[in-house]
């Protein structure tokens, strides 16, 4: 999630040895029927359950799928009049075993029915954990809390328990968000946190055999720059990132990008718009990448004035196209130069 004006890889030899050794990773094939019923769409965006998930009422985003495709998480914000950020919060929809999905209902994850904001899901590798963007009083950030990066955990139930808070190395007194589970378990992030290259930087922390994560490494240029670079998410199988920047060159406030990891150093490319209508002069943001790497997810938001940000937002929604867009372009890259 987005929140400007606030600022939210070649990698170092640590993070390629991560990255590479998920590369391989087996992709989880979709159930025949799921993705909540929707007609799959091509090579252009298309808006994700009309109505159901995005509706005209309210500010939609993030689309986030769980390993098994049984489950959807997705924020849903209200608008105020005249534009402004209303409340952020999860909402989700369970496939049955009729075949049919249940009709989208808040998750709260929050005590004493609090109303802080809860956006910007991933789950880990297993279902087992949700991790969020959360902002909402904890022992480390109680007078006035930020923008922190929390963990759920999944109920014998099948519901999702009160949210707990990811300790350092993971916090600190800066900004954390946009939380996005790579395929070992690790957790990529963005984050203003000294050491960085821009007004806010991509970074990525190895999971450790006791379920936390290591210090967290900045993913560095070419992917980082001197602008701001946040709302990531990695493939199922590891070979490429797609995020968002308000770099030069593309016609937003803040545009997606992808980036490909190279098999044999583990470098990742100069990062490329994406094209066939996904970047416009809104907002497109919050990137998610189905587990079985067939769909990209994300968000579209609409302020008025369009650089007038939450502050003056009217409207948003979530999308997916089919991640073809995403091969075109390395398969471009991969072809050699005419004579």
């Amino acid at each position: 999630m987005n929140e400007r004006p606030i600022p939210f890889l070649v990698l170092m030899s640590m993070t390629i040895a991560v990255l590479a050794s998920c590369a391989g990773s087996p992709r989880r094939a979709a159930p025949a029927g799921v993705y909540m019923g929707q007609p799959a769409p091509g090579l252009s965006p298309e808006l994700f359950a009309p109505g159901v998930v995005s509706t005209p009422d309210a500010v939609e985003l993030n689309g986030v799928f769980s390993p098994g495709f049984n489950e959807f998480f997705f924020t849903r914000t209200t608008v105020l009049p005249g534009g402004g950020e209303g409340i952020s919060r999860m909402y989700r929809s369970v496939l049955g075993p009729d075949g049919t999905w249940t009709t989208p209902e808040h998750v709260q994850v929050w005590p004493d029915n609090a109303t802080s904001l809860a956006v910007d899901m991933s789950y880990s590798p297993d279902g087992a954990r949700l991790y969020f963007l959360g902002r909402h009083p904890h022992a480390l950030s109680i007078e006035k809390p930020g923008f922190d990066i929390w963990v759920s955990e999944r109920t014998d139930v099948g519901g999702w328990s009160l949210a707990s808070p990811i300790p350092p190395p993971i916090w600190t007194e800066h900004i954390e968000s946009y939380p996005a589970v790579s395929p070992d378990g690790g957790l990529l992030f963005s984050s203003n946190r000294p050491g960085g290259n821009g007004g806010g930087d991509l970074w990525l922390a190895s999971p450790k055999a006791d379920g936390a994560f290591d210090t967290p490494v900045n993913l560095g240029p070419p992917v980082n720059s001197e602008q701001w670079e946040g709302d990531a998410c990695m493939s199922p199988d590891g070979s490429y990132i797609v995020f968002t920047s308000d770099r030069p060159g593309g016609p937003g406030n803040g545009d997606l990008l992808v980036s490909f990891r190279d098999e044999t150093s583990g470098a990742w490319s100069e990062p490329r718009l994406l094209g066939h209508g996904i970047n416009t002069v809104d907002l497109d943001y919050c990137p998610m990448v189905t587990p079985d790497g067939r769909y990209l997810f994300f968000s579209r938001r609409i302020s008025d004035p369009k650089d007038g940000g939450w502050d003056r937002v009217v409207g948003g929604d979530v999308y997916w196209i089919s991640t073809k867009v995403i091969h075109e372009l390395r398969d471009a890259d991969a072809r050699p130069p005419r004579e």
